[in-house]
């Protein structure tokens, strides 16, 4: 069993992150790269801001809870309402963009947001089973229902573009298949499993959101802070600069997939280490696991100077010669992501969760002029380093919180 839950936890991880990583690179393909801008913000930008708030940070509780404080029911009745609020924000934003800040909006990409709005918000509901399945051990059930509706609406989707060349039908067409798959796959599961308790007790889902809120605020950030740099090239450049900004970002994805995979792993061990009080072994092994990610950062930064530009440009069909800089940028900021996650991790350890919303607050909100200001002065390469500068403060916020922890309560000053 154990051996299943793994391999098709990595297969269901592995498709939807690179679905999500090469649709807008087919969709620039198919239908060329304006339209594929709009469809990469749209997918990759907001649309997964949007996931974050149908998701509201409820995987870690719901999957953990195995004592049963909180009934499926119950953790599914909390997430349809953070799925309605996902797409009242959505539509909130596609209503302020278009009479508002940037009355330029074309109605065919209002649309094609509020679609993938639909899509992700369909995406966040989802995981509530796929959480479930977890929680009562059955991971691969996680993998294999993931693995099936992301394949089912990609197919959908790709195959009703290159038909009809429609970014807006086939968007629709995409829902409408996420949709059937939760029901076919998520539900059909679900359905056959008894261990699974339906039942529900009246206002839980109140208390499953409320002890959520804060973990769910620091993600929100989080992403924010993540894709800033992206809503700046939005709001100020074309939808193929859009296009282009997508492309020298994708490194980022790999090498933060390629993190996750060495992190978590160890996350258990870390645990018992800072329980035991075993400050020596617990400072060794985040050594360890920081040299693992600045390894992989300094290949992903010579693979990125080598081949980085050729490549990315033929996959998105874009030009990066001008962006070698700012490929390099995003890379390396990559890699301070990929650490910053690191120290998120310790600090969650550490119990500090509170340290780390108040880590997010002030990095966003300089996240936000650094973004807008060098994206108005320096294009897409101005937009890829004020990334970098973005995950450099939040990387050194963590450490510098984690490393004060440690000390404090080294030396008993610490409850």
């Amino acid at each position: 069993m154990e051996r299943k839950n793994v391999a098709w936890n990595m297969i269901g991880s592995f498709i939807y992150a690179g679905s999500s990583m090469l649709l807008t690179a087919l969709v620039n393909h198919i239908i060329g790269t304006d339209q594929g801008g709009i469809f990469g913000f749209a997918f990759s930008t907001f649309g997964q801001q949007m996931f974050l708030v149908a998701y509201f940070g409820m995987r870690p509780i719901q999957s953990t809870d195995v004592s049963g404080n909180y009934t499926f029911s119950e953790y599914r009745r909390a997430r349809y309402l953070s799925c309605v609020a996902a797409v009242i924000l959505g539509i909130g934003y596609i209503v302020w963009k278009l009479f508002v800040a940037s009355p330029d909006y074309t109605l065919e990409k209002c649309l094609v947001v509020f679609l993938m709005v639909l899509y992700k918000v369909l995406d966040g509901f989802a995981d509530v089973y796929e959480s479930e399945f977890q929680r009562v051990g059955r991971l691969y059930r996680t993998g294999q229902a993931m693995t099936y509706r992301t394949l089912l609406s990609v197919f959908c989707f790709l195959t009703t573009l290159i038909i009809t060349k429609n970014l807006v039908l086939s968007s629709g067409v995409a829902v409408i298949s996420q949709g059937a798959g939760i029901l076919i796959f998520d539900k059909g599961m679900a359905g056959n499993m008894p261990e699974i308790a339906l039942h529900r007790r009246e206002g839980k889902e109140w208390e499953i959101l409320k002890e959520g809120f804060l973990l769910f605020l620091s993600v929100f950030l989080d992403g924010l802070i993540f894709a800033m740099a992206k809503y700046a090239v939005d709001a100020q450049m074309t939808s193929i600069d859009n296009a282009i900004f997508v492309a020298i970002f994708m490194p980022t994805s790999v090498i933060n997939l390629a993190a996750n995979f060495v992190i978590r792993p160890f996350l258990t061990k870390l645990s018992y280490l800072w329980e035991e009080r075993s400050y020596h072994g617990f400072v060794r092994e985040i050594s360890k696991l920081s040299g693992v990610i600045l390894v992989l950062t300094v290949i992903a930064l010579i693979g990125a100077w080598a081949i980085g530009v050729p490549v990315l440009g033929a996959i998105y069909n874009v030009d990066l010669n001008p962006y070698l800089w700012g490929l390099l940028a995003i890379v390396f900021g990559g890699g301070l992501f990929a650490l910053m996650n690191l120290f998120y991790y310790v600090l969650v350890i550490m119990k500090q969760q509170k340290r780390i919303f108040f880590g997010y607050v002030p990095v966003c909100i300089l996240s936000y002029f650094l973004s807008f200001s060098l994206v108005k002065a320096g294009g897409i390469n101005g937009g890829a380093f004020s990334y970098l500068l973005s995950m450099l403060l939040l990387m050194l916020c963590f450490m510098g919180q984690a490393a004060y922890v440690l000390i404090k309560e080294k030396k008993g000053l610490l409850k």
